[in-house]
């Protein structure tokens, strides 16, 4: 079932995020500091608006990943480069009309967030690029998408990973020398553009099958790619008005420079979160060529084995940020920040530890096109967020914001849960049962060395050993009853080897 390539495609994800992490670990700080609480608040407040143009992807994205994935399990490959082909004209009209809508209302972004400190040309120069690279981005998605459905996850983690670091290294570099944020929007877009190139050089060398033809582009394709697109697009409407709307609301009814006590615990959930999807991106194509083939009990066993396993790597993260999460981020960025980042972090993690152990539901629905509910329970979510978050900006500031986002996530949670486990024929209780016994029984103990914890955290080194033991007491106890009999063999087999048979 968990195949070779399978778990080197998810270790190259991690590798991708690790990195990220280290760099922003290292860089985040120099960013906050160069530019200042309120540069750094109106980069954050650009990229969020520009952030909601990316709903205009209308779900094509995904939609790719799911046909091509299973059109080359069929080895149909007309079918995927027909696929390849109109997504690339859908884009391209989706590009050009974000371009022209940007350069209406970036004119008007600084009246809106009243930013007359900054000159009027230049935050609209800023945020003209940023929509670019936004646009090339998503036109570029075509690529990125292709090598997923193909399972090229090593390919674009690799190169993800290298231009990551060329980009970090130009940003300290420019940033030591005085520039400030139209830098980080070019930097960005050229960044892009090159990591797109050997994305498309990838497939033109080894997938031949996959090119432009206008020839492919037909009704048929644009039919199939959007009776399953629509209900991705309603989906992710409602993911960038969940990821993007906290910092919004923050900026119009708060105060920008509060931004950054937001914006910091929600950049640790992000990267946890990519660090979760990870797994479930790498598997979304399995599903759906199992489903191509038949093969539906392989996703219902997917379903139970994978929420197990991703609550085994994610939930000792989330222990420790939770607990530790705070004293980290008051030595990584400062007394400031770290004071007024402690109960928003603590406060998304409750709602995002329920959430991100249903990662794995939201791909194989997507997987097996039946994520029409998804779509539905996604926009309640958000629609809740948005008003609760409204209701309670004023009166709590940014914790009432983080609680706004907390409530309709569990929520949201437990009814996905629900609807996946009836689609794949599942009892909930059972599924519950079998997923989340092991895992909670580690956190348990884990939550023991938690209230003994020798360490003070009063540096890098004392967090870090405390999270070392908290990660040791969950495995110790989780792993056991956890790992499925086949994988712990593996295990035993591979250790065995490694110990008794030295090549």
């Amino acid at each position: 079932m968990l195949n070779r390539r399978i778990f080197e495609n998810i270790f190259s994800g991690w590798a991708n995020i690790v990195v990220t992490v280290a760099i922003a670990f290292f860089v985040s700080p120099l960013i906050v500091t160069t530019l200042g609480k309120e540069l750094y608040g109106v980069w954050i407040l650009i990229v969020s608006v520009t952030g909601y143009f990316t709903v205009l992807d209308f779900g094509v994205s995904t939609a790719i990943v799911r046909y091509i994935s299973s059109s080359t399990a069929q080895s149909d490959h007309a079918k995927a480069r027909a696929v390849y082909s109109t997504s690339i004209l859908i884009f391209s009209i989706i590009s050009a009309f974000i371009l022209l809508i940007s350069s209406l209302l970036g004119y008007f972004f600084q009246d809106f967030f009243k930013l007359y400190s900054i000159p009027r040309i230049y935050l609209y120069a800023v945020f003209l690029v940023s929509a670019l690279d936004l646009a090339c981005s998503l036109l570029f998605s075509v690529f990125s998408g292709s090598l997923a459905g193909l399972q090229e996850f090593k390919f674009i983690n690799g190169t993800s990973i290298l231009f990551n670091i060329i980009k970090t290294i130009l940003l300290v570099f420019l940033l030591k020398l005085g520039f400030s944020l139209l830098t980080l929007a070019l930097l960005q877009l050229l960044v892009s553009g090159f990591k797109a190139l050997s994305q498309y050089v990838k497939i033109k060398l080894n997938y031949s099958f996959m090119r432009f033809s206008s020839e492919a582009i037909s009704r048929t394709s644009a039919k199939m790619i959007y009776d399953y697109s629509i209900y991705s697009f309603i989906i992710a409407i409602a993911l960038k008005l969940l990821f993007y709307t906290d910092s919004v609301v923050i900026g119009a009814f708060i105060n920008v420079s509060e931004i950054v006590f937001y914006a910091i615990p929600a950049t640790l959930i992000d990267y946890l979160e990519k660090f979760i999807w990870a797994i479930v991106a790498v598997l979304v194509p399995v599903i759906s060529a199992n489903e191509a083939t038949g093969n539906n009990k392989g996703n219902a066993k997917f379903y139970i084995i994978g929420t197990r396993y991703i609550l085994l790597v994610s939930m000792p993260i989330m222990v420790s940020l939770f607990f530790f999460g705070q004293d980290f981020i008051r030595i990584w960025m400062g007394a400031e920040i770290g004071e007024n980042s402690g109960l928003v972090l603590k406060l998304l993690l409750i709602g995002f530890g329920f959430s991100f152990s249903q990662l794995l539901a939201s791909g194989i629905l997507k997987g097996i096109s039946k994520h029409k509910v998804l779509a539905y329970i996604l926009s309640a979510e958000a629609a809740a967020n948005i008003v609760l978050s409204l209701l309670l900006a004023k009166p709590y500031g940014i914790a009432g914001v983080a609680v706004g986002t907390l409530v309709p996530l569990i929520l949201a949670t437990f009814a996905t849960i629900i609807f996946t486990c009836r689609q794949l024929k599942l009892n909930v209780f059972s599924y519950m049962y079998r997923a989340y016994s092991g895992p909670l029984f580690g956190s348990l103990v884990a939550l023991i060395f938690v209230n003994v914890n020798p360490f003070r955290s009063i540096s890098y080194l004392a967090i870090i050993a405390s999270s070392a033991c908290v990660t040791f007491c969950f495995l110790i106890a989780a792993l056991p009853v956890t790992l499925e009999k086949e994988h712990i063999k593996i295990i035993a087999d591979k250790a065995y080897r490694i110990i008794f048979e030295p090549a």
